[in-house]
């Protein structure tokens, strides 16, 4: 259910940004603003700044920026949502949705609900802890894995024994809607019966620590999955959880770095030969939203498969989920392990400083992965053919990395330029990234200008929205004419204007949630990258508003006269149609 924009409005107008960041992140009043060093980066020197006046933050470092909810999405991991639900509960509002309206009632109902549903799956949490001490089978097969008590403590390890009603022991109102709502129990033709039995049993937590589901491991093969977990439920989903984040939380922390795996015994497995960094994703390829929570934590993430083909296919799928997801910051790399091995056999047979070494030294860069992947996919590049079947395979990937990624973006287009032996600007163009080809060689290309985190290159729109952003009084002095094409950044510099007077926004942060996921972001995420350290955002003059009046001018006279030179230059080619005449007459006499 989608939030109203009105109520978001509202409690941007009710709440004040620094109030909300100081409870995470200690504040110095530097001027009219507030500074701290960045939460999202590492750095010794303040770059982020926080305005009271605007209700929004910026970090000059990184670039990171947004409002007080994308504040809390970014710091807290919550969703926009959550986000919503959270600062509203600051100021004792309820929060509406649109096609229903939760009273104060129906939203107490709702949590007590899912504390209803984390109470039972502790519940069974500790049933199943019991009954690993109880029973021969699941003794012998974690001797057998060679965990020891500290492992089985710290991931909370479990059996479930080999029985349809196996919970009943543990609940007098055996089956009961928390236990179907949690995914512990299934109904079947009216009859119920325990999901898991005869496995391990692997809980899965939340970044509190509480257990919202679980993954069972099957003790012997009876034609079943190796590996079973929860279904979704209130609690989890499993595309945006990754099995032993919270056990490994202090691990990445220390190391800087995290290592991706397939399975729950790798992750135990390798905790207990040191290496405490270590996640699995959850019966599932890693999943976009998983990258973005694992480059919340750190800014080295690993992969690690088998090197047979399943291994292959499983990389492939990360790296393209990856690719939206990339910085120059940041770095992916994938370690392949020789087909007989997994991580937990590998670590017990070498050690963990053998494994720690494979992974510094052995690993593959996404970059050089990508590049070899295509190649091998193609088969060579011979002949045109296998070029054109390499780029179009690019044309899938390359434009799917963003604004942050982008000196890593050009140098893997120039890598795959000499490659196959094409000019740098005409595979640009080939790819999508440029309007045109520019005749330049590839050996002497060099970085762009602009940089990752400040890109110096703006246009005159570009800089026109900026402004307005920051002094949303100035929208009445954007007329843009309804007869003239706008192309994207014009287009946002007139949304900017109607979206302030129409709905009466006050101030940046209202405008920046009304475009959140719109076309427009990237284009707000390049103008937010622009911005310069100790630029004044608390008042303009009367000469900064007199060089805006005077841009917005200039604009229209030169989007006016690129009009005209393309009706001009189509009456060459062929007779004007009647509209095309109206619309050269109208930019001529105006």
């Amino acid at each position: 259910m989608a939030i109203p924009n009105d109520f978001v409005d509202d409690l941007l107008e009710k709440i004040d940004i620094v109030d909300v960041i100081e409870e995470f992140v200690p504040l110095k009043k530097g001027g009219a603003n507030y500074l701290a060093c960045c939460p999202f980066h590492q750095e010794k020197t303040p770059s982020f700044t926080v305005s009271p006046a605007k209700q929004f933050f910026h970090c000059f470092g990184c670039g990171e920026h947004g409002t007080a909810i994308g504040f809390m999405m970014k710091y807290a991991n919550l969703s926009f949502v959550e986000a919503v639900e959270k600062l509203a509960n600051r100021i004792g509002v309820v929060v509406p949705h649109t096609g229903r309206v939760e009273n104060h009632a129906q939203r107490e109902q709702r949590q007590k609900r899912r504390q209803n549903l984390e109470e039972v799956l502790g519940e069974c949490e500790q049933f199943y802890r019991r009954k690993l001490n109880a029973f021969v089978a699941p003794q012998e097969y974690i001797k057998q894995r060679g965990l020891d008590a500290n492992t089985i403590e710290k991931y909370g390890l479990g059996y479930a024994p080999d029985n349809f009603q196996g919970l009943q022991e543990i609940f007098d109102d055996y089956p009961n809607d928390n236990l179907v709502q949690s995914g512990m129990v299934i109904e079947n033709d009216g009859r119920f019966y325990d999901r898991f039995r005869h496995r391990i049993m692997f809980p899965i937590r939340n970044p509190q620590g509480k257990t919202i589901a679980f993954g069972g491991r099957i003790l012997d093969a009876k034609g079943e999955a190796k590996y079973l977990n929860s279904p979704e439920t209130p609690l989890f989903n499993k595309g945006s959880c990754l099995y032993g984040l919270f056990e490994a939380r202090q691990g990445i922390k220390a190391a800087n770095q995290v290592l991706v795996v397939e399975g729950y015994m790798d992750v135990a497995a390798l905790s207990q030969y040191g290496i405490h960094y270590a996640v699995a994703a959850l019966g599932t390829a890693a999943t976009a939203e998983h990258i973005k929570l694992l480059f919340r934590e750190t800014n080295r993430v690993y992969f690690c498969f088998d090197g047979d083909n399943a291994g292959r296919k499983a990389a492939w799928r990360a790296l393209e989920n990856a690719l939206p997801q990339l910085q120059d910051d940041k770095s992916v790399s994938f370690l392949f392990l020789p087909p007989e091995h997994d991580p937990d056999s590998f670590v017990r047979e070498y050690g963990a400083e053998h494994f720690s070494g494979c992974l510094k030294h052995d690993s593959i860069a996404l970059s050089d992965y990508w590049l070899d992947e295509l190649v091998r996919q193609v088969g060579n590049v011979a002949n045109d053919e296998s070029k054109a079947q390499i780029i179009r395979l690019a044309k899938q990937h390359l434009p799917q990395m963003g604004d942050k990624a982008s000196a890593l973006k050009f140098l893997m287009t120039q890598k795959l330029a000499q490659k196959i032996g094409v000019d740098i600007a005409d595979l640009d163009y080939l790819i999508g990234q440029e309007i045109a080809p520019k005749k330049k060689s590839y050996k002497t290309a060099k970085l762009p200008k602009r940089s990752v985190y400040r890109p110096k290159s703006t246009t005159t729109a570009q800089k026109l929205a900026k402004w307005l952003l920051l002094n949303p009084q100035w929208a009445e002095y954007v007329r843009l004419p309804e007869y003239l094409a706008l192309p994207d950044e014009y287009s946002l510099l007139q949304t900017l204007a109607t979206l302030i007077e129409e709905l009466k926004l006050t101030h940046t942060a209202q405008i920046l949630e009304r475009l959140r996921g719109t076309e427009y972001e990237n284009i707000l995420q390049h103008i937010h990258l622009t911005m310069e350290d100790g630029e004044d955002w608390t008042q303009s003059t009367d000469d900064d508003k007199r060089a805006f009046t005077d841009g917005v001018n200039k604009l229209i006279i030169a989007m006016k006269k690129t009009q005209i030179d393309e009706l001009s230059e189509t009456a060459k080619q062929r007779p004007l149609t009647h509209a095309e005449e109206e619309l050269l007459h109208h930019l001529l006499v105006r």
